[in-house]
């Protein structure tokens, strides 16, 4: 068995220990990068609306395809509209309602129902209801 002396380990320590830097400091700037601007802060607080607790069984494929589109709640802004901080394009839809385009030829339109309610109507026929949250 070989043995090394003190200052032979700790200078193959000081390279493991300064490879391990280099590697967090690049994966840091790495993700700073990352940033786009997909991750601006929207301008003003808006309107939130989230999907309606209170839906019956039959909305439920609604809501899933609602939660893995990211549309679970969405931040309402004057003509802009928002899935979290990522904004959402949207177009004027059909009856006063905002049609939002979706990855892989997906649609949805947010279509008016009533004071404080937005049903949320995807294309491929899911639909759910959306409320205003107030005053959380």
């Amino acid at each position: 068995m070989v043995k090394h002396s003190f200052a032979e380990r700790s200078e193959y320590g000081g390279s493991i220990f300064l490879i391990l830097l280099v590697t967090i400091a690049a994966s840091i700037a790495a993700c700073v990068g990352c940033g786009g601007s997909g991750s601006q802060v929207p301008p003003r607080a808006g309107e939130v609306w989230e999907i309606d607790p209170d839906a019956g069984r039959p909305s439920q494929p609604g809501a899933v395809l609602a939660y893995v589109s990211g549309l679970h709640v969405i931040v309402l802004d004057g003509n802009e509209a928002y899935a979290g901080m990522t904004p959402l394009k949207t177009e004027p839809g059909p009856n006063g309602g905002r049609s939002i385009k979706l990855s892989k030829g997906l649609e949805a339109v947010l279509a008016p129902v009533a004071e404080g309610r937005l049903d949320l109507r995807f294309s491929t026929g899911e639909s759910i209801g959306m409320r205003k949250r107030v005053g959380r």
